[in-house]
């Protein structure tokens, strides 16, 4: 039997994971160091992308407030090593299109145990690479985008003296959000700008 492409992905992401591990300096206390796809915050969308791939792919969000920054999702998981799509956050009118937030998206539609498995997993090796960064337990929250109460995210969230942070996330949809903005349950390993951070706390939604 042939392994299945998510298992691939699986696969994939724990080799990364290793390979990450070995190539990396124990010192690295910056998000730059971490690469998702190849693509880390500061770099331009434009070395990976066209000015037409990223306006076609331009997801706006209706749960954001503040149009500020806007979400590039990319989905053609075939091209993608580890993950089955990317949301990339870049700042309203920069025509540099600077990369201020990346996350590696897989999906566990209805299998989030499988989730909070694998992301125990991401983060023990997380907390071995980026050994200067303050780990915090975010614990389990309400979704702010589900004005119900009933979607829940579970994060870790690795802080840096910069402000800048990773997130290793997993995120639990209920059913009517499922069905009116079509999100699944999924594992979201993210990289973002203080900037960005900020404006995800108090302005996007």
């Amino acid at each position: 039997m042939k392994p299945t492409n998510k298992l691939m992905k699986r696969l994939s992401l724990y080799l990364f994971l290793l390979l990450f591990t070995l190539q990396t300096p124990s010192w690295a206390d910056d998000i730059r160091d971490f690469q998702i796809e190849g693509m880390s915050v500061g770099d331009s969308l434009l070395d990976y992308f066209t000015k037409e791939e990223i306006k076609k792919n331009n997801r706006n969000y209706t749960q954001y407030k503040s149009n500020k920054f806007y979400v590039v999702g990319m989905d053609d998981e075939n091209s993608f090593k580890v993950y089955d799509n990317l949301d990339i956050h870049l700042k309203t009118n920069d025509k540099k299109y600077i990369i201020k937030g990346i996350a590696g998206i897989i999906y566990f539609i209805k299998n989030i145990n499988d989730c909070y498995k694998q992301q125990d997993d991401i983060v023990s090796e997380l907390s071995q690479i980026f050994i200067t960064a303050k780990i915090d337990d975010g614990g389990t929250t309400v979704h702010p985008a589900d004005k119900t109460g009933e979607s829940k995210t579970t994060d870790i969230y690795f802080d840096f003296k910069s402000g800048d942070s990773a997130k290793v996330s997993c995120f639990d949809w209920s059913e009517k959000m499922t069905k009116k903005f079509r999100y699944g349950d999924h594992l979201r390993v993210s990289i973002v700008t203080n900037e960005l951070s900020e404006w995800l706390k108090n302005e996007a939604f």
